[in-house]
């Protein structure tokens, strides 16, 4: 699955990984719900597969665009930072015309409940990955997470080739999520500056960003700026500005922008006013970063699977190498095994 990341994954790269074989993915909550409508159709006429919206339940267009994407009948519907009373309708509407509803979960006890609420789907996020996240890694969720509940789920956090796809699925997963290695790819709108940095980095080359409260943490690229961000404390005048570039951005009223924070401080892992405007003024600069490739403009979300990266090919070409080494890594580890059983 191709994760969902805000401003990167665009109607193009969404189509070509299910085109491939994959499940496209379009993150939403950077949306007006105009906006959602047409990418949405957009997809739809680039692609006749399958496709998932996600969306941050938490967001001040999440209500506006969750009606849009019920509306237009996504098939799948992947929620991150959601709260029982907004997952059970989400999941009643979206089952209500045949979709499916996937939760994107870092704590195995948020996993054990979403499925308690519905969800056909766990996607669980391990420390490695890019953006938010919590502290415990891949290695230790996946088997927890597929032995606490039933339905299928995907790993997320370090993954970005077949030996990874092998190991997420002997570990308990029934598949993984790729955002670092798709954005890396032909089809992705990531700027060549930070596609020429990624190719020359390792995987120590990404910090994780404690702004204070854990809803915020984020692992992004070390960078000068991300270096400075990590021990910079808003000024008033820079909260101000944070929540006007917010405001716009997302073309919300000054009554929508403090109702969504109040319900953000009151949510899965709340976040204090202060410390979301800090998030927001990062997030309010984020298509220069992707798009204009300026490292002073704001941080880049990125996995510490950047290591791993050493070419750019399409999603199809990607897609079909994972799957042939994750067989062949499967194989050739069903054979060693069977060699050193006593006959």
């Amino acid at each position: 699955m191709l994760a969902g990341m805000n401003w990167l994954t665009q109607p193009k790269i969404v189509a070509a990984v299910c085109n491939a074989g994959g499940l496209g993915n379009l993150a939403i909550s950077s949306h007006t719900p105009e906006e959602l409508r047409s990418d949405i159709r957009k997809i739809r006429e680039l692609t006749d597969k399958p496709f998932a919206v996600n969306q941050i339940l938490l967001s001040p267009t999440a209500s506006a665009n969750l009606a849009v994407v019920v509306e237009e009948k996504v098939p799948v519907v992947n929620y991150t930072l959601g709260r029982p009373p907004a997952i059970a309708p989400l999941v009643e509407a979206v089952h209500g015309y045949g979709g499916k509803v996937m939760a994107t979960v870092a704590l195995a006890r948020h996993a054990v409940r979403a499925e308690q609420l519905g969800v056909d789907g766990i996607n669980i996020t391990g420390h490695e990955a890019a953006a938010h996240g919590g502290f415990a890694t891949t290695l230790i969720l996946i088997p927890l997470v597929a032995g606490s509940v039933k339905v299928p789920i995907t790993a997320a956090g370090g993954f970005g080739d077949g030996r990874g796809l092998a190991a997420a699925l002997v570990l308990g997963a029934d598949g993984i999520t790729m955002g670092t290695r798709f954005a890396m790819t032909q089809e992705s709108p990531l700027h060549e500056h930070w596609r020429e940095v990624i190719l020359k980095a390792t995987e120590q080359d990404t910090i994780y960003m404690d702004v204070g409260d854990p809803a915020v943490n984020a692992r992004v690229l070390r960078t000068k700026k991300a270096e400075e961000e990590m021990k910079r404390r808003l000024s008033l005048l820079g909260d101000m500005a944070a929540a006007l570039e917010t405001k716009r951005l997302l073309k919300l009223s000054w009554w929508e922008l403090m109702r969504s924070s109040l319900s953000m401080s009151k949510g899965e892992g709340g976040m204090s006013m202060r410390d979301q405007l800090r998030y927001s003024a990062g997030a309010a600069r984020a298509d220069k970063v992707m798009f204009g490739g300026d490292e002073k403009a704001g941080s880049l979300s990125i996995g510490q699977i950047i290591g791993a990266i050493n070419d750019v090919p399409t999603c199809q070409e990607l897609i079909e190498r994972v799957v042939a080494e994750a067989e062949k890594v499967l194989q050739t580890t069903t054979d060693r095994a069977l060699d050193k059983i006593p006959t």
